[in-house]
């Protein structure tokens, strides 16, 4: 059993099947235990702790044994993967102090479907973290943007084919998305194609339909960016999985 909950600068992995090989990534990654003490191997290190923190390219190793895990992806450029890495000495950071009064909420995100409770959580946590994750009131362009994302049919996910729909430069259109987003316009369409290619996986559509319909230039490319960034196979990440989108 596996749920997935994507938001814009976040993915969150709850279930018994988070599980993955030796990899490392651009992204910072937090392994939460709804119990006992969990174990990753970071760079050759093997730690214990009830929360892990493991910092962006550092190559580690996870299991979850077949018990309720959860694990969360934050990309690094976002204001929340900054305010976090500052906490952070070395390749990790095992940040268990009162830990208890955020793991029964962790533990809610088991059997909802509600969007607006794993919202709470990630600022609950995030204030736990000691973590402030502001809003901003988007310009108009971005807006525009963002809704062409949430309903993008099209194939070419270049910044210079989004930067022309909202008559933008690219280079302008990059500057101002990352300025109010707080994430790499490149970063966040990677993020929107894996999106859009796991909610096609989710519906039924084989791999390589859902490759194409993302945008990726061929199935070995999606899979190799799933491997990259999630340190599973394709298959792994979509068994017995459900999947909500967060964020509109």
């Amino acid at each position: 059993m596996l749920k997935i909950f994507w938001d814009k600068d976040n993915i969150a992995f709850i279930g018994n099947q988070v599980n993955a090989v030796e990899h490392s990534h651009c992204v910072l990654q937090i392994f939460l235990s709804l119990d006992e003490p969990l174990q990753v191997t970071v760079e050759n290190e093997q730690i214990s702790g009830k929360c892990i923190i493991v910092n962006k390219n550092a190559r580690h190793i996870f299991s979850c044994s077949n018990k309720i895990r959860l694990s969360i992806l934050i990309e690094p450029s976002s204001s929340f993967a900054k305010e976090v890495i500052k906490k952070i000495d070395g390749n990790y950071l095992i940040y268990d102090n009162g830990i208890e009064c955020i793991q029964p909420k962790a533990a809610i995100l088991i059997d909802t479907d509600d969007k607006q409770q794993y919202i709470d959580f990630i600022q609950e946590f995030a204030t736990y973290l000691g973590v402030k994750r502001n809003s901003k009131i988007l310009d108009e362009r971005i807006i525009e943007l963002l809704e062409i994302l949430q309903k993008c049919d099209c194939y070419d996910h270049t910044i210079d084919n989004f930067a022309n729909s909202v008559c933008l430069s690219s280079s302008r259109l990059s500057h101002l998305f990352r300025e109010q987003i707080g994430v790499p316009l490149k970063s966040y369409i990677l993020f929107h194609q894996l999106e859009k290619a796991f909610t096609a996986l989710l519906s039924g559509t084989n791999v390589t339909d859902a490759a194409m319909l993302a945008g990726f230039d061929s199935p070995s490319h999606f899979a190799a960016t799933v491997k990259k960034w999630m340190g599973m196979p394709v298959s792994a990440s979509i068994k017995d999985s459900e999947f909500l989108k967060v964020f509109i």
